[in-house]
């Protein structure tokens, strides 16, 4: 890390302030006032505990007379009433700091949330994007805060620390500079290993989110039948294991390097008290110094060394905070590829004549090979299209294109004319539905299920449980237990479905949406023989006139389409319907011909 790098981190410090003080003025005020007394509490029990040593040398050397013998009773109650007030100042700033660090790592696990909503899918296709966003979960969300506090101990320290070297200055202006020095190899520590464990951290973040993968293989559902069908628990513990082990060695190292240092830290620091406490004892002897002086001068000492070594520690945590917080900084500055500008069309009229692609070539983040090239189709409006074609031939690529989850590197997509890469997002969105090939199993109700594929519509009951008739999953949502109020999935002790129910509910979830185009990734994959031929019966029902696009692998599906595409090599190479492609006996009529032999020995 240069120097450059170390100094530009404070340039997040206003940022962490703006943050704080947006979220929880009220708390923040209230912690600042709290600080402020008690810096100042450890100056009067210094004061007081001087005046108390003097007046029962006074009254030990004259007597015990009464006014003396008030004197010393009153410092003393004063004395437990600051211990007392010490005690509950500390109990009401941690009942702050709980409440306003609760306030402030809730809002910023908003702020990650919003912006990883926000960024494209691209994001999803660097191995950086994860190590920043496994960074920022694990650490920063903590770190504003805990930066906070440090600055705020800092300070509170430093005027405590202020008004003890007032104090010292009245016995020697050398001393002050003694206490100064004494702390500084404690410094060089911090910040020595502040910079080797960040460095440590930026380097282990993968390794890191591996260990977490294999914590996951081992612990969560979706992995469970294989890790015990193929008897993978061994090896993947041992893998965790063996990363854990490695990182754990390294801060143990660390750690110990660390602790060495300190002890040599402390030697130093000791030294130096030994040598301020002998030059204190030499003035006593010499008659230069009371008793209540000796007190109080080992009293400051010894605090203002720890409360240096604390300014130390408080000024290396920030360091160290501050390469924390610029993990947070760095992620919520990302902006996203795909997003719209001043110039983009807010609004998007459904599709009445065709959607085209225009050239398009497309590379996947990261990748040296093309998923599309030299691309062109059109996709008339109002008919259902299927595209075929065997697995990687760009088919599930060009929907994503569509949805402008990502944008081409070169050429254009058209919608009646118009390019949409000049459309928000937001007003394509509202115009398009999709059942993804992967589609989701959201842990919540059935009902809940289906209509967060148009909750912005607020979809009701009646119109849920038409998509849902729609999509086949009618029937199957009345068999449990609380029919569309059933929770679905483990994780809540809900109702677990098949991968066929699954995918049936979330063609329901795309049905609900009355968007102009309907995209369905192999709607059909998970069905039975009798739910797929029922479905496809009143698929022209379902989409009313509007433009449906499929993307299958089964023939049987897509000889329903009113034009069928095929794609190889990820080229458009034949479309027509299905029986002029069957009349002109290339690739399609092959594959059907394959498909339709394979079907016949299956049933034989």
């Amino acid at each position: 890390m240069t120097k450059k790098t170390r100094f530009n981190q404070l340039r997040y410090l206003p940022s962490v302030f703006k943050l704080v003080w947006g979220v929880t003025k009220g708390w923040t005020i209230a912690w600042v006032v709290l600080l402020l007394v008690q810096s100042l509490l450890p100056l009067l029990t210094i004061y007081l505990t001087r005046e108390l040593v003097n007046t029962a040398a006074t009254l030990v050397r004259e007597g015990w007379q009464s006014p003396t013998l008030q004197s010393v009773l009153i410092i003393g109650v004063l004395l437990g009433v600051l211990q007392i007030a010490t005690a509950l100042l500390s109990s009401l700033v941690i009942w702050v700091k709980t409440a306003q660090s609760d306030i402030v790592r809730d809002h910023i696990s908003s702020l990650i949330q919003s912006k990883a909503v926000a960024l494209d899918m691209s994001f999803y296709d660097s191995a950086d994007y994860y190590d920043l966003l496994h960074r920022v979960r694990s650490d920063a969300r903590q770190t504003p805060i805990s930066l906070l506090q440090n600055i705020a101990s800092l300070l509170q320290s430093g005027l405590t620390l202020l008004g003890m070297m007032a104090i010292l200055v009245s016995y020697s202006v050398i001393l002050p500079p003694v206490l100064f020095l004494s702390t500084l190899p404690g410094l060089w520590v911090l910040l020595k290993y502040s910079r080797r464990y960040n460095r440590w951290r930026l380097e282990n973040t993968s390794r890191d989110r591996l260990s977490l993968y294999y914590d996951l293989l081992l612990t969560e559902r979706d992995s469970a039948p294989e890790i015990r069908l193929f008897s993978l628990g061994a090896f993947y513990q041992h893998a965790y294991e063996t990363i854990r082990t490695r990182m754990r060695v390294d801060r143990l190292i660390m750690n110990r390097d660390k602790m060495l240092s300190g002890l040599l830290a402390t030697a130093v620091a000791l030294l130096v008290a030994g040598g301020a406490l002998l030059w204190m004892g030499w003035h006593i002897v010499q008659g230069l110094a009371s008793l209540g002086d000796l007190a109080v001068f080992y009293q400051i000492f010894q605090t203002g060394q720890s409360l240096m070594q604390a300014l130390m520690q408080n000024a290396g945590s920030i360091y160290e905070s501050t390469l924390f917080v610029g993990d947070l900084f760095d992620f919520l500055e990302l902006e996203p590829h795909v997003m719209a500008s001043e110039q983009s069309l807010k609004t998007l009229p459904p599709l009445h004549e065709s959607i085209e692609f225009e050239n398009v070539s497309f590379r996947y983040p990261g990748s040296d090979r093309y998923a599309l090239k030299d691309f062109s189709m059109t996709i008339p409006a109002g008919k259902i299209v299927a595209l075929v074609g065997e697995n990687g031939m760009g088919k599930t690529t060009l929907m994503k294109l569509l949805c402008r989850l990502y944008d081409p590197a070169e050429g254009r997509v058209l919608w009646d004319g118009q390019d949409l890469h000049d459309v928000a997002p937001d007003a394509l969105h509202r115009q398009i539905t999709m059942l993804f090939q992967e589609p989701y199993n959201y842990q919540e109700t059935a009902r809940h299920n289906i209509a967060v594929g148009d909750l912005s519509a607020n979809p009701t009951l009646s119109a849920i449980e038409a998509a849902a008739r729609a999509a086949e999953a009618d029937e199957l949502i009345r068999k449990l237990p609380k029919q569309y109020e059933s929770m679905l999935g483990k994780w809540f002790g809900g109702e677990e479905l098949s991968v066929g129910q699954w995918q049936r509910v979330a063609l329901a979830r795309a049905l609900i949406r009355q968007a102009s185009l309907i995209i369905l990734d192999e709607p059909t994959s998970a069905m039975d023989a009798w739910a797929e031929t029922s479905w496809l019966n009143h698929m022209r029902e379902i989409t009313n006139g509007r433009t449906l696009i499929m993307i299958t692998h089964r023939f049987t599906t897509a000889m329903h389409a009113d034009l069928i595409y095929v794609l190889h090599e990820n080229q458009l190479i034949e479309q027509g319907t299905h029986e002029s492609l069957l009349a002109q006996g290339k690739r399609y009529a092959e594959s059907w011909r394959d498909q339709m032999r394979h079907m016949d020995v299956e049933e034989g």
